[in-house]
């Protein structure tokens, strides 16, 4: 919680400083595309039905047990408004200290942004959760599972190099949750594009997901404070 906030306030200084009049808004839609893939470690704990578990999963063991992956982002902006979505799906199983744990996960964020400055944007909007958790306690002979979905509100901000640029910087940040959804929600995610043609680039970062959701209580308490990090890669195209 203390770094995104520290990375936000940066973000805010940076962005008062910015020369607003500079900005030329376009008068066409520019629209990026990208499907990447991270490798992803995750660390936390996790509750099903009352029951607890660690989760210290390496990037190594989720592409071990991982069975399906999806990820993509969309990004659209016309003059100084837009729009994004970031997908995130993973379907994970392993086993931690004699409990097998399979964990589906789903992100999906909507978006609106709103060009701040030529180097700075507000974002503002919300992302849908979905978790579906089996703790299979071996020992016990026990098998629990829960399935929650809740929706976070989520606001950020975006420092970005001009799209013109061959090598292309973009740091995205974002907070959420406030008790809404999530305890509390926070996202960093720097990348950096390489141009290849006009229209496409590679793209490298890496990115920190850190979700605390907690409900219910007793045997219906289902809890997921996990930490999701990892570089990620993936192929831009620009239209």
């Amino acid at each position: 919680m203390k770094r995104s906030a520290c990375i936000l306030s940066l973000a805010a200084l940076l962005v008062s400083s910015a020369p607003v009049s500079a900005q030329t808004a376009s008068e066409k839609w520019d629209v990026f595309v990208a499907p990447y893939l991270m490798a992803a470690s995750m660390g936390g704990t996790t509750t099903v039905r009352g029951r607890e578990a660690e989760v210290e999963v390496s990037a190594s063991d989720i592409f071990d047990n991982l069975q399906f992956g999806a990820m993509g982002l969309l990004i659209a902006r016309k003059g100084n408004w837009g729009f994004g979505s970031d997908i995130i799906w993973m379907a994970l199983g392993t086993t931690v200290r004699e409990i097998n744990v399979d964990a589906n996960q789903g992100a999906f964020a909507f978006y609106g942004l709103r060009g701040l400055g030529p180097a700075a944007d507000l974002t503002f909007g919300l992302r849908i959760n979905t978790l579906q958790g089996t703790l299979d306690f071996k020992r016990l002979g026990l098998v629990v599972d829960q399935t929650k979905t809740w929706v976070d509100p989520i606001v950020g901000l975006t420092l970005r190099t001009p799209p013109d640029r061959r090598v292309m910087v973009r740091v995205y940040t974002e907070i959420g949750g406030f008790g809404l959804g999530s305890d509390f929600t926070w996202q960093i995610f720097p990348n950096v594009g390489f141009r290849l043609t006009r229209a496409a680039s590679i793209e490298v970062g890496y990115r920190w997901l850190d979700i605390d959701y907690a409900s219910g209580e007793g045997n219906q308490q289902f809890k997921w404070d996990v930490l999701s990090q990892g570089p990620v890669v993936g192929f831009g195209l620009r239209f």
